[in-house]
């Protein structure tokens, strides 16, 4: 888990974006990211760990996406068509880093969908994600 965060965070330096991390907010202070200064910030401190890899990849997506504002990471406002495109842009790259080395026949979406918490109503879309990556 940790390694993967470390590559999160350094595919959001190489592609210029800065990444903030702090422990010190709340457990319960969601992540965010103002794409107009190509920012995330990182609660590190964040109740679930498991989930950070999705919420650290969801607002890279954000500034990638280039949407307009300051964002916070929510479950509930997960069907929104904004968050929800920062989820899909969060899982492309998750599944890319994650899946690197992994051969086709070892790839398991049960196994990433639970290991990063990622919410049942992006399962299908994790699975075509992970069904495109190999099949390039």
């Amino acid at each position: 888990m940790d390694n993967l965060i470390t590559q999160l965070l350094n595919y959001a330096l190489f592609n210029k974006h800065i990444a903030v991390h702090t422990a010190s907010l709340s457990p319960k202070t969601p992540c965010a990211a103002d794409p107009s200064k190509h920012t995330i910030i990182i609660n590190t401190n964040w109740h679930t760990k498991k989930e950070l890899p999705l919420q650290i990849a969801h607002e890279i997506g954000h500034v990638l996406n280039e949407d307009e504002g300051v964002l916070y990471y929510s479950t509930t406002a997960s069907h929104n068509s904004i968050e929800y495109a920062a989820s899909q842009t969060g899982i492309n790259i998750l599944v890319n880093l994650y899946f690197k080395d992994v051969p086709a026949g070892d790839a398991n979406l049960n196994t990433f969908v639970k290991q990063l918490a990622i919410p049942s109503y992006m399962e299908p879309y994790t699975e075509n994600c992970i069904k495109h990556f190999y099949n390039k």
